[in-house]
Formats: structure tokens, sequence, C-alpha cells
């Protein structure tokens, strides 16, 4: 990880958008865990908003922050089961909106 008078670079996070390997697993969904994996966190709640219009499909929004200093990111996951069973396998706080 590279410093740079007190923050932590774009190295680790531009890794995350890189073309993850093939799985079952929504693609967004394996960034949010990789994101996890390198130490970033889930910064409650957790959104629950459709993605275009009111009767669209839904997706999840999650705040992820690395440390008190470093911007926050946004990764946006569309709703499923995967995603989210892991919503409330975590305890996260949930605001679902229209």
């Amino acid at each position: 990880m590279v410093v740079v008078s007190g923050f932590v670079s774009e190295e680790k996070w531009d890794h995350l958008q890189q073309p993850a390997h093939p799985s079952q697993l929504e693609p967004q969904y394996r960034v949010l865990l990789a994101a996890l994996d390198l130490g970033w966190r889930v910064e409650e709640p957790v959104y629950l908003r459709p993605r275009w219009s009111d009767d669209g499909p839904r997706v999840y929004h999650f705040i992820l922050r690395r440390s008190r200093l470093a911007p926050p990111r946004l990764v946006s996951v569309p709703e499923g089961p995967a995603v989210g069973g892991f919503v409330r396998a975590e305890g996260l706080r949930l605001v679902v909106g229209r």
C-alpha cells in the first residue's frame, strides 16, 4: 500500500475494478466482497432502492470506507439472494427506499 501525505493511494481501489474470475456471483457483489477482504468497511445504513424507476429492479447501495481520511466509495449491487443474505448475516441496518 502506498501512503502519500497521510492518504491511502487509489492503487488498491483501482485493482478492484479489474475484471474478476468467472463466477456464479454477481460481478458487483464480488467487488464488494473483495473490498471487504482488503480492509474496507461497510458504513451503515445500506440502502435498497430502485435502479432506474420506481417499478424497476432494485439495487443495494453500499458506502465503503477504509479509513477516516480516505474518501468513501459507493458499490451498487443488484438485488439477489446472495447479497440479501449477506446483509442479513452481517446484521447491517437496511433502509428501503422508493
